[in-house]
């Protein structure tokens, strides 16, 4: 055999071992390509985290893992999953999950083969399957936060709400208490007939919150006449105001109720102590836009709080104040889709509603 036959062997017998390579590199390839494709399907769906696995399984032993197993806590209880056969002498891919104390899982992947491209492709998916699963369990938690956050807002909401209808039953027994003839009892009651309405929709308001009572239904928007409802919220706060003008907005009843209510809160029971002083409402119309001036006498018993403070939460005023009242009232005014601000006089606090007006 000449050389020249030998050498022409030799470069066929090396072309059909790269043409093989290149054969079993593509399939390779193709079937990587297949699993990570499922795998960032999953990434669409809504699945919750410990489902991922059994999800991704099909996947995973498509793309040359051979064995996956997970154990660990999730929020305390202990789980643990096996899928695909048992796993021989291969080196495990290992990762652990974690969120806080909640959840810890470790997970082990084993490939069909400790060896070359094929182990490559493996590590690269096992991969893909972890930030698939981080990103799950990070989606978990953020959810669950904000779920955590609106049941403490709602809980402070509640506490306030609570504290202001408790303080009206104290202001009310107590000045029954004091009446000293049946004149003084008539006037509290001809009070409590007026008020009562008000406070009744206060504690309607507080079940249907803590029972979750027509949960699913949304408060509907109301066309409110401005005027009663400043002079039912300060009647239910048992002081004097005198109101100027009247005119129509579209609110949430409830949350305009909790703004005058938080407002008046503030001061009620100091009003209570000076018989002379009270508080003056001026409402004006401007194209779709409501104003409403309430002028609140700085008595001497409140704190000289610094303007900028006066809607952070936590600081009060006013003895055993909560530092609550203002935060909320301008909070439920912006959720209804108004504005509050203040100014700050030697004399009086004016607080400024902006409230969006009913269609006339």
């Amino acid at each position: 055999m000449t050389p020249y036959l030998i050498l022409s062997l030799i470069f066929v017998a090396a072309g059909l071992v790269l043409l093989a390579v290149v054969a079993y590199l593509a399939r390779l390839v193709r079937r990587h390509r297949r699993a990570l494709s499922a795998l960032l399907k999953l990434a669409k769906s809504d699945l919750d985290p410990l489902q991922l696995p059994a999800a991704a399984w099909p996947a995973l032993a498509d793309g040359g893992i051979k064995r996956l197993d997970f154990s660990g806590r999730w929020f305390g209880q202990p789980v643990q999953g096996t899928f695909g056969a048992a796993p021989d002498t291969s080196r495990p891919f290992s990762f652990k999950i974690t969120a806080s104390d909640d959840i810890r899982l470790d997970f082990h992947l084993y490939a069909r083969t400790d060896r070359g491209e094929a182990r490559l492709f493996s590590e690269n998916l096992a991969g893909v399957f972890r930030l698939l699963l981080e990103t799950a369990v990070h989606s978990k938690m953020q959810a669950l936060s904000a779920a955590l956050a609106e049941q403490a807002r709602l809980t402070l909401y509640l506490q306030h709400d609570l504290r202001n209808l408790a303080q009206w039953v104290e202001w009310l027994a107590a000045d029954f208490a004091d009446a000293r003839d049946d004149s003084a009892l008539l006037d509290v009651a001809r009070r409590l007939g007026i008020g009562a309405p008000h406070a009744a929709a206060r504690a309607r308001h507080i079940l249907d919150a803590t029972c979750k009572r027509n949960a699913s239904v949304p408060p509907a928007l109301q066309t409110i006449a401005l005027r009663e409802a400043i002079a039912q919220a300060a009647e239910h706060a048992g002081i004097p105001v005198t109101i100027e003008q009247d005119a129509f907005v579209l609110l949430q009843r409830d949350l305009l109720d909790r703004s005058l209510d938080n407002l008046f809160a503030n001061v009620a029971s100091l009003l209570r102590q000076h018989p002379g002083r009270n508080i003056s409402v001026v409402i004006s119309q401007t194209d779709d836009k409501v104003n409403v001036r309430i002028q609140i006498p700085r008595l001497a018993e409140i704190a000289r709080l610094p303007p900028e403070k006066l809607f952070e939460p936590f600081a009060s005023g006013r003895p055993g104040g909560l530092g609550l009242g203002l935060y909320q009232a301008h909070k439920s005014l912006r959720e209804a889709g108004g504005d509050l601000l203040a100014e700050l006089h030697e004399d009086n606090i004016c607080f400024m509603l902006n409230l969006p007006a009913a269609e006339k």
